[in-house]
Order: C-alpha cells, then structure tokens, then sequence
C-alpha cells in the first residue's frame, strides 16, 4: 500500500545490531507468545542533543547457517542498517516492525551488523533481533542490549569487522521491548485456505445455537452459551446492557428485545419486546437517560425515552433522517468524552449536506460533487448541533473510544477487487477530526482507482480478509492486562473475536493483533461488558440462529508489569504529541486567523498524524492567505506537504507554478514517503494542465526518468503510472523488467494493469512477454472481480496492437488456443543417469559462470517437470516457489539442495496438508492458489506430476488439517541428467528464464 507510515506494510526494514543474548528457541506454541530477548538500545542517558548514534557488534555464524532473519523497530530515529560493510536498508522514522532476510550478507565465522541513527524528537531509540537457523533446525537469537557498543563519532571504519574502537562505550539500555505489541502475537489473524468465509451458514436452519466447546478461546478465559434466540426472537444484530444491567437486543428484522439475566447469570431470563416498530436497530446506545438507536432500514437515528417512569419506552423521537441506502448503513453509536454522541454509517449513507464539516474544504463532498464513502457523525443529546467529523470509509460497523479519549473503528474491504492492487484489506482505523481515508463507493466499475494517497488520514493496522461488525474497548472489563486495554474487533464472515493491542506512538499508535475467540459457526454481530466485567457477545444477521454468549477471566489475577523506561518516555511523549494534534484539529471547520501561523511550522514534523492534522488546518484557511507561503516553504518535507495542499485545492493557475516548484526539488535525496507524496503532487498538477501546457509535462518526465526504477516498489508502481500517461520512452521496457523480477501477483496485476495503456516502446519480443505474463494472472488468487479485471486489461492492451502484431500473437490472445498443462510432461521419459546427491555436483557449481547452454537448459526445464509446477519468467504453473528471481534469495549449493533434496526444508507457504474431512476421509496434498478465496470449496493437488488434477472439498466438511513434512515436490527429478545437464538447467533458472543463445 502506498501510504506513507502504515504500520503494517511500509517499505522496508529496520534495525539493528546487537548484543549476544543468545539463546535457543523452542517452537511456538499455539497459545504461547514467544519472549522477546530485544532490549530498547540508545548512545547515551540523555536524548535531547538532536544526535547520530552508531551501534556495532561482532558476532559467529555456524559455518550451517540456513537462515537469517533481523526482525527489529525504532523509537524516534531514522536509521540506516549494515552487515559486514554492505548497507542493507534504511529505517525511515515512526515505521513498522519489520523483518529483514540477511542470510546472504552472514558469512561463516566472525561477522559485523552496524547501525547509524539520527534522532528525531522524542526519546530516540532502537530495538532488534537476528534470528539464526542452523542446518538441524535448531535457532540462535541474537538481541540488542547494553552490550552493544555505541559512540556519537566514530571512525570511517565503523561499519568494518575490524575498525578503530577509539570513543566507543557499552550502549545505554531502556528497557525490553513490549511482546504483544512489538514482537509475534500468540495466535495469528492471517486467513488460510482452511478459513470459510461462508461459515455463517452453517447456523441457518439450526435448532441451536453453536456449542462452545467447539471455539477456540484464548488461555485463562472461558465461554459459555446462555441463551439460543427462541423461533419468535428473531436473527440478532446489536446488544447494549441499560443502566440496570439489563441486556437490550436488537433484531435483524424488526424491533427490541429486553434480557434481564437472573442474579448468577444462570436460569430463566424474562424476554420482554420493549419496541415493535424500528426496523433493523445496529446501533444501540444508553446515555442521558435515552436509549439512542441507529434503525438502518427505518434510515434514521432515533431517541427513545421513558416519560412515563413505567419502564417502558414511550417517547420514540426521529433526530436525524439519513437518506440513502440500507447495505452499507447506519450502524454503531458510541458516547464521547466530550458528551457528543458518536455515529458511524456505511458508504450507502448519503453524507450530509448542512452539517458543519470538519473535513477539507478540498474534498468531492465539499465541492458539491456525490461521493458515496462511509462517515462519521456526531451530535449533542438533543440533536440541535451536527458534525461530520470523518470520511472515506467503506463500511464500518462499530465505533469506540479508548481511555486516552481516541476514537476507533474497524473497515471493511472489497472482497470484490480482492487480490487486485487497489484492494485495501480490513483495517483498524484511528478516527481523527477532519480524516479521509479515501474509500469513494465505486467497487466494480472500470478503471478501478487506488483508495490510498499520501494526502489520506493513516490506517493504524491492515488485518486482512474479513466481514468487520462491532468493536468494543475491553476498559469496563475485568480482564487482566493486557486485554483491558484492547480494542476487540468482531469479523462476522470468518466467525472470530480480534484483540489489538495498543501502544502510544507520537500522535496515534502502534498495533498488533491476536485472534481472541474462533468457532465455527460464529457469526459475531456485537457485543458488550455486562456490570460483572464479562464480555457478552451475540451471533447473528441474514435470519441465521442466534446466541448469547459469555466469556469471562477464569486464571489467578494478572498484576500489569512495571512500564520500560522506555514506555514511560514514549507515552510521556505520546500524550504532548496528542495534545498538539488535537489543537491543531481544532482549526478544522472554521476559518482562523491564528491558524496558518499555529500549524505550519508542523507541515514539517516527523510524525504524520501531526502533519496531517497541519496540512488540514491550513486547507481550511483561505487559499489567498497561504498559497505564495507554500510556494516559498524551502524545508523539504514542509515545502512538499504545503505544495500537496496546494495542488488539492485545484485551482489550474496554480498548477503550474506548483509544477515548477517541484522541479526545484532534488527528487533523488528524498526519503519514500516525501517521493510518493511529490509523485502524487505531480499526478494532480498533470491533470489540471492543458494542452498548452506541454513543456511542463515534459519537464515532469525528464524529472521523473532517471528515478524509475527505484528501491522501493510503492514509489516504482506510482511512477509507472505517471510515466506511461506520459508516454515516456523506455518506460514499457524498464516495467516489463520489474514485472518479470517480481513474485508479487498485486505489483504482477499492476504493471499489467499499467502496461496495458501504453502505445509506444514495444517490440515484438516485448508484445509476447506481456501477454504471456497476462494469461498467467489468471492463477492468482482472487474476488469476483478478477475475471473483469483481466477482460478490461486484456481488452484495453489488445486495443493498441496493429493487425500484424495481432496476427503474430494470436495463439497467445486465444484463450483456448493457450497450451493446457495437459500438453506438458507428465513422466520424465528419459534412462536413469545417477541417483545424485548435492556432494556429487557442490565442486562444480563454479563452472556455472564459464557459460552454459541456455536453450538446453529451457528444454531441460520442461523435461524434468519443473514447468508444471513453477513459474519461471512468465511461463509455468504457480503451484510451487516462483523460480523468477530465486538466485537472488538462494546461493547455488542452496538452489540445488532444494532440488535434489525437497523435503529437508519446505517452505511454509508451500506445505502440503493432511486433510481429515468428517465423513471419515483422509486426503494428502498441495492446497490450490487461484480463484475465489470466499469459494466455501477447497481445492487441492494429490498428484504432483498431474498437479491440473484437482480435487474439491467443501471446508465445511473438513475436521482438521496438518502439514505435511513431505514435500509435494517429487524427489529424483535430476536423475536423469548428466551433470552437464544439470549446469545447464541451473544456469537457465539462474537467467529467470532467459534462454538467450
């Protein structure tokens, strides 16, 4: 995703190098959080002077090292990260944690990782682990502690093993990093093939409702079912406990249901209707003596009081009618700290036309022009003053604050252009004053748009596939920590309860996120901490059976570890930065005359919630008063918010004065972030030019060229799009060639996507690699808008072909005619050469680099059935490890083991699985990329030399699965090669696929 900071998938990399806390590390369990070894590391005691800190250590490596993974974060610093004197990757500030592959850089013997960091504001520092594997599987970490040597001005020779130690000292420690949030959390809340997205369906049709011994449930707590929704109760969507602890729910169908629970919480519950009349309540909310209700299909937010002091709800008062539809509606209400109530509605919601906007004034919405985007609003208690205090949302269910007074919610995807590169996964989003997070309504139409830009307000944490309903903050419950402070997420669709895990970080937070509940079926609607601190959930939506359900702490009190040095420092920190960016958000909605001066020293600030909150208040200030200001601004990250601010307002006189103001800049010594934002800044600027204009067009290109392509492959695909609607010479060959090095199916569909519109710069050899890589798109796993996708690709690529190259590339352009793997090998037809082991051929593997032949090497390819199951440049079946780029991530002895030996270390992504269904089958075999992840089918391979022949199980059949420690990949396919064979046929993997003679 190319929004600059996010958490979750920012480009690459940190940190750093380390101490020897070493130790060997069992497996994971699966209810077990591995301890982090890693200790919060900084050059001094003090960390105000605004320094560089240099770290270095000296460690062994087994000369049987298979793997090596630097996993590591940074607190307030930018750094840049070294092995052995090579420099791997920067660290740009208020990044993720992130995981670096450095197994080729660690060389048996004594090895040197040395770091530089510049600190920011804020208490700077940095954390990391190397995680060694051996041969026999067993690991060495290596963490940063006080260990380390640090120093403030070192030596050239820092980043060598050997180097002058004068001035270094022993690295000042704050602290160890925080496991939950920072390190790998006990049970992952990735989406497997095994995963039903259509489990919901199993509880139609149910006398019951589900049992829980069949959920899993996190360790210490406990669940159980207190009630089944009787035939009369309807399907159940909502649930909020009143001020006498009652439990009032609201039905899918029509009107409210009252609970009162008996004094022990087992028994007889009296089941009262306190409303027949609103009509699909989502949200429910009791504050100021009111029930408020969000009735979606009644399209409206309702307050419903008791006058009458008999207990029933007598005054039904409509206080606010939202026009649009019901699919993407009305849903969750929450009380804020400041006594407004909060409400959250899908993108089928009209937005607002007369409240007080908080958004910028720049905005579709704003400029009158329909935009369909999900919303929050908030009003007082008696519905007199309204505020649209965000945007840009898909569908968001629930909505809450957290203790420091931060609102949030969790969005929806579109499973629709899942697998696409505009897909954005579901997300937990930080709801701050005046944010858009760019979703506009327009799933399946054509061209798709990317909903993210360096102008979006920041999500806080991707989470994947899933069905987003209600969200709750565990502050009223009596969970230990550090659930309390969690925020839990409900994902209907997958039938799971989500826990994330918070830490302050600058202006917003870090996330990470644990699997809490799973069962199937469990398809969570809401849920609520009743007065005895229990979590009360129910199941529900689409007239399937409902449930109530209790979880609740069962283990020995937890007491709440002693906060880090370094946590106290960072939250110290994180409240002044929340206090800064909420006076700036005070700016938005209402012109100021204090406001350009308050917030535009902060266009420049490190932490991109405070620059957003800056870049907001001066948009809402008038453009006359600040436009030659932003043009002047020469502080880079200052100049190109200011400028982003700026082409926003489009206002076409202005663009091309923006335009050359850019030009200005040196575009190579920018970070990630400060490039995507000038791409973009350039990409408005583009489309308010005219034809008149053409000189400034190509003085975007000649300013844009020499950076394509670059290191990070966020900014690659955004210039890819800007330079082929600038029709740039070189620009089809230079994508072509990070189409074919990239094993990423989103970046393949981009550069697909781009290419498509490009209409000069090809060449016969070009024309066939493009199409050839498009007909193999058609095995990337996918929503039900790929098969579109590919048409309106295919469609639009084939649209700029002449008659004659239409003509030369016929058999690729017919989908029938395209060769099936049934015309592929299916048995190695040739006499046996020699069992072979890797020490037969390790002394020979230098002859690679005298010359081989290639084009034996391709026939070779096909002969020993790798193409059935490999992709190779763009030929091939993905069932296996994409051979494209494979020796830049694998030495040749490693290439070579793997082929000869497939079983001794299979890749986790390419297990196969011992599949256990529950009419007594058992099945072992390759599980299927392709297709529609939400199929309720799974689809495997059992035979490895007909991986085309697919067997199909309905998951809701399939009892439990394992890996398989076999490799699906036969061994012994080299046996019938002579060594020269097998040369040729590495060199030729080695080429990615290149059979030039």
């Amino acid at each position: 995703m190319p929004t600059p900071y996010d958490w979750a998938s920012t480009v690459v990399t940190c940190l750093l190098v380390f101490a020897i806390t070493t130790s060997t590390l069992p497996g994971n369990a699966n209810d077990e959080t591995t301890p982090i070894a890693a200790q919060w590391v900084w050059v001094s005691r003090s960390r105000d002077d605004d320094l560089t800190g240099y770290f270095r250590r000296v460690f062994e490596a087994d000369k049987n090292l298979k793997a090596a993974e630097l996993r590591g974060i940074t607190d307030f610093c930018r750094m840049t990260m070294y092995v052995n004197g090579q420099r791997i990757a920067v660290a740009e500030n208020y990044g993720p944690l992130v995981s670096i592959d450095v197994t080729k850089q660690i060389r048996p013997g004594m090895n040197v990782i040395a770091v530089s960091a510049d600190q920011w504001t804020g208490p700077a520092a940095v954390a990391m682990e190397l995680t060694l594997t051996l041969a026999d599987g067993s690991r060495k970490v290596i963490a940063s502690n006080e260990n380390w040597l640090a120093a403030k001005a070192p030596q050239d020779d820092w980043q060598q093993l050997d180097f002058n130690a004068a001035g270094w000292q022993r690295a000042v420690s704050f602290g160890q990093l925080e496991t939950l949030v920072w390190g790998e959390t006990p049970r992952a809340v990735s989406i497997d093939p095994f995963d039903d997205y259509t489990q919901w369906m199993q509880a139609q049709g149910s006398d019951a409702a589900t049992d829980p011994s069949r959920f899993m449930v996190a360790p210490g707590f406990e669940i159980e079912l207190l009630r089944t929704a009787q035939a009369d109760e309807g399907s159940w969507i909502s649930m909020a406990f009143d001020p006498r602890g009652r439990l009032v729910i609201g039905r899918e169908d029509q009107g409210l249901l009252r609970l009162t629970l008996p004094g022990d919480g087992h028994g007889e519950m009296q089941v009262d209707t306190i409303n027949d009349t609103l009509r699909e309540c989502r949200g429910l909310l009791f504050a100021y003596d009111s029930l408020y209700v969000n009735a979606n299909e009644s399209k409206g937010l309702y307050r419903l009081r008791d006058t009458s002091g008999d207990d029933q709800f007598d005054e039904v008062k409509l206080l606010y009618q939202s026009p649009g539809g019901a699919g993407h509606g009305r849903n969750d209400l929450t009380l804020g700290p400041d006594g407004m109530i909060y409400s959250i509605h899908g993108d089928s919601v009209d937005l607002p036309k007369t409240f007080d906007d908080l958004t910028s004034p720049f905005r579709e919405h704003r400029r009158g022009i329909k935009s369909s985007e999900g919303h929050v609003i908030r009003f007082d208690r008696d519905g007199n003053s309204w505020q649209l205090v965000a945007a840009g949302l898909r569908n968001p269910y629930g909505i809450d604050f957290n203790t420091d007074g931060e609102l949030f919610t969790y969005d929806a995807d579109a499973e629709h252009d899942m697998g696409a590169p505009w897909y954005r996964p579901t997300r937990v989003d930080h709801l701050v004053a005046g944010a858009d997070f760019g979703w506009r309504g327009v799933t399946g139409s054509w061209p798709p748009y990317y909903p993210d830009h360096p102008d979006n307000a920041l999500p806080n944490l991707d989470i994947g596939k899933g069905s987003p309903t209600s969200v709750k903050f565990g502050t009223r419950s009596s969970f230990p920590p550090p659930y309390r402070d969690a925020l839990f997420i409900l994902d209907w669709a997958y039938g799971r309860i989500v826990a994330v895990h918070m830490a302050p970080r600058g202006a917003s937070y870090a996330c990470r996120a644990e699997t809490f509940i799973k069962g199937r079926p469990l398809n969570v609607t809401d849920l609520d901490f009743g007065p005895d601190g229990a979590m009360y959930l129910v199941t529900g939506g689409r007239k399937t059976k409902s449930g109530l359900y209790r979880i609740r702490y069962v283990d020995p009190p937890v007491e709440q570890p002693q906060p880090t040095a370094q946590q106290l420092a960072r939250n110290e920190s994180a409240a002044a930065a929340r206090g800064l960016r909420r006076e700036l958000e005070s700016y938005c909605g209402r012109p100021d005359p204090q406001a350009i001066s308050a917030a535009w020293y902060y266009l420049d600030s490190p932490d991109p919630w405070i620059q957003h909150a800056a870049r907001l208040a001066v948009e809402h200030q008038p453009l006359a008063d600040w436009q030659e200001r932003a043009l002047l601004e020469s502080r880079p990250t200052a100049a190109l918010t200011a400028l982003l601010a700026l082409a926003r307002a489009q206002d076409r006189k202005l663009a091309p004065r923006i335009v050359e103001r850019l030009n200005q800049l040196s575009l190579a010594e920018l970070n990630t972030q400060q490039k995507l934002t000038a791409i973009y800044t350039y990409s408005l600027c583009l489309s308010q030019l005219d034809k008149s204009d053409q000189e400034l067009a190509t003085s975007i290109f000649q300013r844009l060229d020499p950076l394509y392509p670059e290191g990070s492959d966020a900014v690659n695909q955004r210039l890819s799009e800007l330079l082929v609607t600038l029709d740039a010479p070189g620009v089809v060959d230079k994508t072509l060639a990070l189409l074919a090095a990239t094993t990423d199916p989103k970046q393949q569909l981009h550069y697909l996507h781009v290419l498509r519109s490009a209409r000069s710069g090809w060449t016969g050899e070009s024309r066939q690699a493009y199409f050839t890589a498009l007909r193999q798109a058609k095995n990337f796993e996918s929503g039900q808008g790929m098969p579109m996708f590919l048409d309106r690709i295919k469609s639009d690529a084939v649209a700029g072909l002449t008659e004659t190259e239409r003509a030369e590339l016929a058999s690729l352009l017919d989908d029938k005619a395209a060769p099936s793997a049934d015309a592929q090998p299916t048995i190695i037809d040739r006499p046996l050469v020699k069992e072979w082991r890797s020490e037969d051929l390790t002394d020979t593997l230098a002859e690679i680099a005298a010359g081989r032949d290639l084009q034996r090497g391709k026939t070779l390819y096909a002969a020993a059935l790798c193409s059935r199951c490999h992709r190779l440049g763009h030929e091939g079946t993905p069932i296996g490890p994409d051979l494209t780029v494979v020796s830049g991530r694998f030495s040749r002895p490693d290439l070579l083991d793997s082929i000869l030996a497939p079983s001794k270390v299979v890749a986790e992504d390419y297990r196969s699985a011992q599949i256990v269904t529950s009419d007594g089958n058992v099945l072992v075999g390759r599980v299927l990329p392709g297709g529609d992840y939400r199929s309720p089918t799974l689809r495997i391979a059992t035979n490895p030399l007909a991986p085309e022949e697919v067997t199909e199980i309905a998951k809701s059949k399939i009892e439990s699965h394992t890996p398989s420690p076999v490799s699906f990949m036969p061994q012994g396919l080299l046996n019938t090669l002579t060594k020269e064979e097998i040369l040729d046929l590495l060199a030729y993997i080695e080429a990615g696929g290149h059979a030039r003679p």
